[in-house]
């Protein structure tokens, strides 16, 4: 008799993932439940029973500040913020495929497209999904169902329970086509679940029985059923080793085995075991265990039951290309760790391979550690196996991207390149771009300036291709939160009368706008100079610097008035200090009075010259012995510091 067991029977990632967090739990002795069950499958539920791991199906049941762990199909936005509410304490299970589909739905449904799901109803992963959209989408599960749906949707996104059949949902969605004039479609199939049913449907073409091992409820487990029967009649569901008819598959030749993604490996175990003792009581000959794998296949012919199982086994940790290995972390330096994998030479993890993210690895790897490693080459050329972690936090990375860009967190990034639409730049592995409307360039900034510098961004948006991903950022938020935060400290700590000094940014007819910093300051024309001014421009140009006085505060409207001729001596003090009665001054003819002329000693302080005063003669009009711009000798002959007057004369100049 030939077993066949596919390669990717058992846990997949995420239901390791969440196992392994309710066993870290569990060992640490302490108390805490599990929001209905983690995973499907009833062994793995009464094993962590029996450590202390309860089940609570009833989220009103649970109590305050209660450790809770969030099943592998995850929850509702509703239930999370009833936890949160509780205070519970939340040890996050949900599968990262699960958690990416959250996002997808949360984010799609707030920009106002109607959800559609293609899955079960009644899974557990479903309802969660569902309740990231407010409970709104519309559930469909067959061809038929398509028929049922409204006309006219505006515009749709479509998601995927991660376990869905994958030739159904091309079905469904070939006939979804057209229900809308705008359509987003998310093949959200774990990717683990499609090559488990690939390898299950290939399989069963080739074998008398095939036996598919996991909990009845389990809806991966379920669809693994239906393919297999589609091609091989005598398929077998079963939970445990105990449910198989082994009288209806005594005279196969070849019996294929595929499991659950809730499945564990002691199970598939239990199976191969009582399969071999029959084999032997039967037959009295060797069981031959033909175990698939990607990239090669291997044919073990075994002679007793327990070299069956080691062979089994050993052929899930062997060592090549492409192999996921479990490593202990021997050494670490600022550049490589080394890890023994059981293997006759040692990994080596190089910083570059290490995460996603930038990474300090004395930080994050401690010796003794045990980590998950992709193998990516055999022998770096001097004998050791070369590692990754890249690949397997793929999906933690991009559902970290996600968070950051939903809670706008900040994350450096380096600009490496200058383009016309803005700069290209890196996050670790990651191409963000930056376009140049979001770079917050000031007016008299240039781009190139920033090559090469590290920039605090926020993510706005994220491209997810087949193998790759690529961020769009922005640093205008930045630049303006910031700018925000130096103006409000500049309002707190302004004082009226208070010296500033700044460049005059702009003119208009009644004043001029001075730049302090990120604040701009208002100068009326009144306020520029102590002599009479008809505009600005007169005393002034653009990115002149000036000291000016603070005037006038208004804190509510963030606006501020200065005085530039304050800030220096008023003209009339630095008369007085000058000049005295009986000086003679050179002055500067200014306007026309009847009675008389106006004329300037200095900037600031005029003169009268009385019509009487003009000339030895009589006169009618002062025009008759001067004009206006002309310079003559004037004699002061009266000063009332009260009123701040002078009053001059021409015709006492001896």
């Amino acid at each position: 008799m030939q077993i066949f067991i596919a390669k990717s029977a058992g846990f997949c990632f995420g239901v390791q993932n969440a196992v392994q967090k309710a066993q870290e739990v569990a060992e640490k002795g302490e108390k805490a439940a599990t929001l209905g069950p983690i995973i499907h499958n009833r062994q793995v539920i009464e094993d962590l029973k029996s450590k202390g791991i309860d089940l609570i199906e009833d989220i009103s049941k649970i109590e305050d500040s209660q450790k809770i762990i969030i099943r592998s199909h995850g929850i509702s936005k509703q239930d999370y913020d009833s936890l949160i509410a509780k205070n519970a304490i939340i040890v996050d299970a949900t599968c990262p495929y699960v958690k990416n589909i959250h996002k997808i739905v949360q984010e799609k449904y707030s920009l106002g497209y109607k959800i559609i799901i293609i899955g079960d109803r009644e899974h557990p992963e479903i309802k969660g999904v569902n309740g990231w959209c407010d409970n709104s989408a519309i559930i469909i599960n067959t061809v038929e169902d398509v028929n049922n749906l409204p006309k006219n949707i505006e515009k749709v996104c479509i998601v995927a329970q991660t376990t869905f059949n994958e030739e159904k949902w091309r079905n469904i969605i070939c006939n979804l086509i057209g229900i809308s004039k705008e359509m987003l479609i998310f093949n959200t199939i774990c990717n683990a679940t499609q090559i488990r049913q690939t390898e299950a449907k290939e399989l069963s073409k080739k074998v008398d029985v095939m036996i598919v091992v996991g909990g009845k409820e389990s809806s991966n487990t379920r669809k693994l059923y239906e393919i297999c029967s589609e091609n091989c009649p005598l398929t077998l569901f079963v939970e445990s080793v105990d449910e198989i008819d082994f009288n209806s598959i005594k005279n196969a030749s070849s019996i294929g085995i595929t499991a659950g993604a809730s499945t564990p490996d002691y199970v598939i175990k239990e199976v191969v075991d009582k399969l071999n003792s029959i084999s032997k009581i039967n037959n009295e000959q060797n069981i031959k265990v033909k175990k698939e794998n990607k990239t090669v296949e291997k044919e073990n012919i075994i002679a007793n039951e327990n070299s069956e199982m080691d062979a089994y086994f050993i052929g899930y940790n062997e060592v090549y290309e492409d192999s996921i290995v479990k490593g202990t972390v021997l050494l670490v330096n600022d550049k490589e760790v080394f890890f023994d994998i059981g293997y006759k030479s040692d990994a080596i993890l190089p910083i570059e391979e290490a995460s996603n993210f930038p990474v300090n690895l004395k930080e994050k790897f401690k010796v003794g550690d045990v980590y998950d490693l992709q193998v990516i080459k055999l022998n770096d050329g001097e004998g050791n196996v070369l590692v990754s972690r890249k690949a397997l936090e793929k999906d933690e990375f991009i559902n970290k991207l996600y968070e950051y860009k939903e809670k706008e967190d900040y994350i450096d990034v380096i600009v490496t390149k200058e383009n016309k639409g803005g700069l290209e730049c890196q996050y670790g592995d990651v191409k963000a771009f930056m376009p140049v409307s979001q770079v917050g360039l000031s007016k008299d900034e240039d781009i190139k300036e920033y090559l090469g510098k590290k920039l605090k961004v926020k993510i706005i948006d994220i491209k997810e291709k087949k193998n790759d991903v690529e961020i769009v950022v922005s640093r205008k938020d930045i630049i303006k939160q910031e700018k925000d935060k130096r103006v409000k400290e500049f309002f707190e700590n302004i004082k009226e009368g208070q010296a500033l000094k700044g460049t005059v940014k702009s003119m208009i007819e009644s004043g001029v706008f001075v730049s302090v910093g990120d604040v701009d300051v208002f100068i009326p024309i009144s306020e520029i100079s102590w002599k009479r001014i008809k505009t600005p421009k007169e005393v002034l140009n653009e990115k002149d610097i000036v000291e000016f006085i603070v005037i006038k505060v208004n804190r509510e409207d963030k606006k501020i008035t200065g005085s530039i001729k304050r800030a220096g001596k008023e003209p009339w003090e630095e008369f007085i200090e000058k000049y005295k009665v009986d000086d003679i001054v050179d002055v500067k003819v200014l306007r026309f009075a009847e009675f008389g002329a106006f004329a300037e000693i200095i900037p600031g302080v005029d003169g009268l010259i009385h019509i009487s005063k003009l000339s030895e003669k009589r006169i009618n009009k002062p025009q008759e012995v001067v004009k206006i711009g002309q310079i003559v000798k004037a004699k002061i002959i009266n000063i009332d510091t009260a009123s701040k007057r002078v009053s001059l004369s021409l015709k006492d100049v001896e």
